[in-house]
């Protein structure tokens, strides 16, 4: 058969990125809410996800997107006879507008709650928090849509910025998010957020699910919130708190019983838990508080307890040096300024010893001394003080500052588990996986800036950022199903995997490449440039797709 070369791809991960968004139905999803226009030439769905497919392989600018385009092949990730030039910034930005009048946040949140149905994940405990991210343009005017102002910026002060919003899963997997104004506090996100969420998940009833969340979800406010989404809430409790100083107080008697030290990674070197359990009440909700110490400070609280010995040694020292220099010539006189100076130098990190001690002055006439004559000796007293570190004081300080205190409206028991201070302490800890979904949101290989002229576009890429967030996650979580420590594979350069991450994965397939033949009749065929590898087709399977994601 006499085949001609029509096209050379270097498509990569693309298709199975793609593969994904087709399982999941994204551009029929938005379909149901965005008909097409007869006018436009491609549909809504098809600009989101060839956009989620560019912030995916390393974000374009939207007046660049086209191009990136016209390197890809479009038949196979969308479908045949679309052209890049379809895809240039006036028709994108046409299309952000039609998803915004079309209420791009219900949009996602159908579309959030759609993948949590069709991944079957389970949903019992869900993480929050916020994050800012700076944005770039004068936005002078109010907007109903977004509010861009100058906030406080987790990255700089001063920057103009929008904020994310997101609940998600032990997975990172996103099952509510939202872009809102940059000045939002999180005091006033929590209590509306659970409410929304609520109103989101009404139609498969979610109740009776544990909501875990920062600091700043200590509040009336958030607490009825959550009573009243059927919720439990799990937070850390201020220190400022009278309930948390009366649980932090008694952690210190001598009679205070702990649980046997835990730890939450097999490594000997881990930091390891041990915990004490309490009750308070707190703006009328009953709750259980968990006082915790790890056996390893934080960094930044461990530089500040060095500091601050240090300057204390300081201290003590110069007014050591500064007591000594005033003789008494009166003993009493100086076991009395011995006493003022014990009483007027507090310390928390050294053992101050002060003494009086007798001093013999030579008191020489002026002139030449006569010949024989006995010089007149004086007896002064001289406060001294010995000062040397409390390495024990200095432990027991460290010990406290390593302690913290979880507050949660949870019972002692839940879904027939015990909900003991182990288990809570390791439902905490889960808080790394929105940490991580936020350096996602930040990276610049993913995100980069946002150059837009109308806060209702920047609201809308915001909420497409959050879609491929969700795409690179249920990707990952169909891999580590199947990638498992028992079970692991060959990575990129001969690196043994055993629980990969999708940017791991994504190295392995960076160099596929497909041919396109033209045949004979006019139709056309593709085929892989070298045979997929066994690891390749084990990740295929593994994310529930077959060759035909490449060669249709």
């Amino acid at each position: 058969m006499n085949m001609q070369m029509e096209n050379f791809y270097e498509v990569g991960y693309l298709p199975l990125l793609s593969g994904i968004l087709n399982d999941l139905g994204l551009r029929r999803k938005i379909y149901e809410r965005v008909p097409v226009d007869r006018q436009c030439r491609t549909t809504v769905g098809e600009a989101v996800q060839l956009l989620v497919l560019d912030m995916l392989s390393g974000r374009n600018a939207l007046m660049n997107v086209d191009k990136w385009a016209a390197e890809q092949d479009l038949d196979q990730l969308l479908r045949p006879g679309l052209q890049a030039s379809w895809f240039n910034d006036d028709a994108l930005g046409r299309h952000l507008d039609r998803l915004y009048e079309a209420d791009i946040h219900q949009l996602y949140s159908a579309f959030q709650l759609h993948v949590y149905q069709h991944e079957r994940i389970p949903m019992s405990v869900f993480h929050g928090d916020t994050t800012s991210m700076s944005v770039y343009g004068a936005y002078t005017k109010p907007s109903k849509a977004l509010q861009i102002v100058e906030g406080y910026s987790r990255d700089r002060r001063g920057a103009k910025q929008i904020q994310f919003g997101l609940i998600g899963n032990s997975d990172g997997i996103p099952l509510y998010g939202d872009v809102h104004d940059g000045n939002t506090s999180d005091k006033t996100w929590n209590p509306d957020v659970l409410e929304k969420l609520h109103a989101q998940c009404a139609a498969v009833k979610l109740n009776d699910f544990v909501y875990v969340a920062d600091s700043a979800a200590m509040s009336k406010a958030t607490l009825d919130a959550a009573k009243g989404a059927s919720a439990y809430l799990l937070t850390r409790a201020p220190n400022q708190l009278k309930i948390v100083k009366a649980a932090l107080a008694s952690a210190d008697a001598p009679d205070a019983s702990w649980s046997e030290p835990v730890s939450f990674v097999s490594s000997k070197e881990g930091a390891t838990y041990r915990w004490r359990a309490a009750e308070a009440e707190h703006e009328g909700h009953g709750l259980r508080l968990i006082v915790v110490e790890s056996s390893a400070l934080d960094k930044k609280k461990e530089n500040t307890l060095t500091r601050e010995r240090e300057a204390e040694c300081d201290r003590l020292m110069q007014a050591a040096k500064e007591a000594a220099q005033s003789p008494f010539h009166c003993r009493a006189d100086a076991e009395q300024a011995a006493e003022a100076f014990r009483e007027g130098q507090s310390s928390r990190f050294h053992q101050v010893d002060v003494t009086v001690r007798p001093q013999e002055i030579v008191r020489k006439k002026r002139g030449r001394p006569k010949l024989g004559e006995v010089p007149q000796v004086e007896t002064v007293y001289v406060v001294q003080a010995a000062i040397t570190p409390d390495e024990a004081r200095f432990q027991e300080a460290r010990r406290r500052a390593s302690r913290f205190v979880l507050a949660t409206t949870l019972p002692s028991e839940w879904r027939g588990e015990t909900m003991d201070g182990t288990t809570l302490l390791g439902l905490y800890k889960g808080q790394i996986h929105i940490e991580m979904n936020f350096s996602f949101l930040k990276d610049p290989v993913y995100t980069d800036e946002i150059y837009l002229k109308k806060p209702e576009r920047v609201k809308v890429l915001g909420y497409l950022f959050l879609l491929a967030l969700t795409v690179y996650r249920v990707f990952q979580r169909r891999i580590r199903l199947h990638i498992t420590e028992q079970n692991p594979m060959h990575g990129s350069g001969g690196r043994i995997l055993r629980k990969p991450t999708a940017a791991a994965i994504f190295q392995i397939f960076k160099y596929r490449k497909v041919v396109v033949f033209r045949l004979p009749d006019g139709t056309r065929t593709r085929q892989f440039a070298r045979p997929l590898s066994k690891e390749e087709k084990r990740v295929l399977t593994s994310l529930g797709l077959d060759e035909s994601v490449y060669l249709g």
